[in-house]
């Protein structure tokens, strides 16, 4: 869980200033998987993705092979409470696609091993029948057809894009595993070698374990250029502000106001042509589609996060390392997720106050504290609050995404909150039994 908060020196002395009391009772835990009875190899799986619930996983996914070339069945998950958890098992394919996933409850009463076979992930297709301007492949002249998919292009098992009009007499192809919902697509009609007909924007709500059937009639059309769905949305993305190991900041919790997107920056992130200046959060929404990508190419981007102040926006967050470029085609979507670094100081602050529900907090607390690189420390603090800080200024630390995990008594917390850059936030953290 995360919840949004205000400055936060006294918290990186926590561990100093209180010494250590008798750790609560914890036992090792091991996942071992399979997959349909299968090891990850052979059922195509590529990494294994391992979560518990309100705990924080570092890391959470394991390759499929050890670094002997051996196949890896299992991994060692740490230290927890005595306490009874959710896990879920996900195996996923070289692309991230989703392939199998299961979740089961295991209780550590002392060292404990957790063995899960995870079973398929409930999945659907689509059967795609086309024609364009009402005529057949043939008709048309149509000899391959473009198809992005949510973002991502589809392609034939060799990697090809241009798929066949017409195969084994039918106009028109199939597209799984699927994720029940909707999807979008997007489809370009390839004539004479060139993008001829256009579909935008098709939606197509697929249902698990069935085949949807659609019926696409692309207008005639020609695209000047590429889309790029761009999002710096840190709770469904990779991209966001002041990433580091527990992911990034959204918009609000670092405390961004206006962002700047530009296309093909230097190495370093400046220059480039800029595409686009709007608000982080547009209703909700951290991204923007941009319909003027040229193409076909490869390109990079680049974002720049700005604070309205009294003397103006100030500029906070950029990206310094621009992702590898992303591949376009005119007329397809592609994703791009893109993550700024923060400028200047790259320091901040928060103040952290507990929340028992209306409870009593039982003294003291035995807490871990891990920053934005993962680096953990451990101590104990008093219910009453955090230690008391020096006279003058706080003393900032990292700006980035933090984890807090404390167990007092009965009660637990399981969290992750912000600190941003050049500023403060405040956060209450929720305990509960």
């Amino acid at each position: 869980m995360r919840v949004p908060l205000t400055a936060m020196a006294g918290l990186a002395a926590l561990a100093v200033l209180f010494p250590g009391c008798a750790d609560p009772k914890r036992g090792d835990v091991q996942v071992f998987w399979t997959f349909a009875g299968q090891t990850c190899q052979q059922a195509g799986v590529d990494r294994v993705q391992v979560d518990v619930a309100r705990e924080l996983l570092t890391p959470n996914q394991f390759s499929c092979f050890n670094s002997d070339g051996s196949i890896n069945a299992g991994a060692d998950l740490g230290s927890f409470l005595f306490a009874t958890y959710d896990l879920t098992v996900t195996g996923l394919s070289v692309d991230g696609a989703i392939l199998y996933q299961s979740s089961q409850q295991f209780t550590v009463r002392g060292d404990t091993v957790v063995d899960i076979d995870v079973q398929p992930a409930p999945t659907g297709s689509i059967a795609l029948d086309w024609t364009f301007a009402g005529q057949s492949c043939a008709q048309a002249g149509v000899t391959s057809v473009r198809i992005s998919l949510d973002g991502q292009f589809v392609t034939d098992q060799s990697g090809i894009l241009d798929l066949p009009c017409s195969s084994r007499g039918i106009d028109g192809t199939s597209i799984s595993p699927l994720t029940p919902g909707t999807h979008s697509l997007y489809l370009v009609g390839i004539l004479a070698g060139q993008p001829s007909y256009w579909l935008k924007d098709l939606h197509v709500s697929v249902t698990q374990s069935s085949t949807t059937s659609v019926q696409a009639n692309l207008p005639s059309s020609q695209p000047t250029s590429a889309l790029a769905d761009v999002s710096w949305d840190a709770l469904a993305s990779g991209g966001g502000f002041a990433l580091g190991k527990l992911g990034a900041m959204t918009c609000d919790e670092a405390q961004v106001d206006v962002v700047a997107l530009t296309l093909d920056p230097n190495p370093d992130g400046s220059g480039g042509t800029l595409l686009a200046q709007l608000p982080c959060n547009s209703n909700g929404v951290e991204g923007v589609v941009i319909s003027t990508i040229p193409a076909p190419g490869t390109h990079t981007f680049a974002l720049s996060g700005f604070r309205n102040t009294i003397g103006g926006p100030t500029v906070l967050y950029r990206t310094l390392h621009p992702a590898a470029g992303v591949r376009f085609e005119l007329g397809l979507v592609s994703n791009v997720d893109v993550d700024a670094d923060a400028l200047g100081s790259a320091l901040g602050s928060a103040v952290l106050t507990w929340d028992f529900g209306g409870a009593a907090c039982p003294g003291s607390f035995a807490y871990t504290l891990t920053d934005p690189s993962g680096s953990p420390q451990t101590g104990t603090a008093p219910c009453s609050g955090l230690p008391a800080i020096p006279e003058g200024p706080p003393t900032n630390v990292e700006s980035g995404l933090w984890g807090f995990d404390a167990t007092a008594g009965a009660f637990k917390t399981h969290i992750l909150f912000a600190v941003p850059n050049q500023s403060s936030a405040s956060w209450k953290i929720p305990f509960s039994r």
